[in-house]
């Protein structure tokens, strides 16, 4: 779904100068569930369905072998059982809960009743819907990615349990919304699989209101030998792994205010601030 009062922000093209207007389809208190949207500007006419508003159309918007992997049929559904509420623990070696790390997340970000959030990758949704019922209706959620099968996924995980979140198919690289539009921005693991991570934080500022907060999760770089050659393999298909420097160098080089790192074996919690 997609809430029909967010698209005046929606800009899927750089040329753009408004935003996108409804052009009817299933609606209901406020969100499209089925129908079509439409650029004033453009005039390209682009679809709600399956959950999301699809603004990729027929772009993959795949950079390597790693994103490739979440077009896989039934992606989206085994995700977050299979891998995802387990991931944290099996990275850092300690018990480490779903709901340990949105608490983080939610911290980091400095989440409150009234705003408007970006999950940046959001897979099947987990930070999306948990910011979505930390808001309420005081406020809105934007869920992001490249998959539709995890954009799928996303939209029924956060309907069952009432979280009023709004999903788009659409590329970190090329944010497809307004300047400063966001009171914050949430991404998990999704920077590790990025062709350019560089280009999408800059995005990522762009999108910010000024003293609008980031909150990143991701991977460092192993020390181990053994933790250095499984991250050898799986940079073969476009994952990479960041050092310490290397990663407060980027944030500080797209205009983000870094907090002091939280590290957790190879597990990084980063918290920055969008400077003026």
């Amino acid at each position: 779904m997609f809430r029909q009062g967010l698209l005046h922000i929606v800009r899927p093209r750089p040329s753009d100068t408004r935003g996108l207007l409804y052009a009817g389809g299933i609606d209901a208190e406020g969100m499209i569930v089925g129908g079509k949207v439409r650029s004033p500007t453009s005039g390209e006419v682009y679809e709600v369905k399956n959950g999301y508003l699809d603004l990729l159309e027929t772009r993959l918007g795949a950079a390597n072998v790693a994103n490739l992997t979440n077009f896989i049929p039934g992606a989206g559904r085994g995700y977050e059982p299979l891998w995802r509420v387990h991931s944290l623990g099996l990275l850092t070696g300690e018990p480490f809960s779903t709901e340990r790390e949105l608490r983080i997340i939610s911290e980091l970000v400095g989440v409150y009743r009234g705003g408007l959030y970006l999950d940046v990758g959001c897979s099947a949704g987990l930070y999306a819907r948990g910011l979505a019922r930390a808001i309420g209706d005081k406020g809105d959620v934007i869920g992001i990615d490249i998959s539709p099968s995890m954009l799928k996924e996303a939209d029924s995980r956060a309907r069952k349990i009432g979280a009023r979140a709004s999903f788009a198919r659409a590329d970190a690289h090329n944010l497809p919304f307004a300047e400063a539009s966001f009171s914050g921005v949430v991404c998990g693991g999704t920077l590790n699989e990025l062709g350019d991570p560089a280009r999408a934080l800059r995005e990522t500022r762009r999108v910010l209101r000024v003293g609008g907060r980031v909150a990143i999760m991701g991977i460092l770089r192993a020390e181990t030998p053994h933790g250095r050659r499984l991250q050898r393999f799986l940079s073969s298909g476009g994952v990479r792994f960041f050092e310490p420097d290397e990663l407060r160098s980027v944030l500080d080089h797209a205009g983000l205010e870094t907090d002091p790192l939280r590290t957790y074996g190879t597990v990084f919690f980063a918290g920055a601030t969008s400077r003026g």
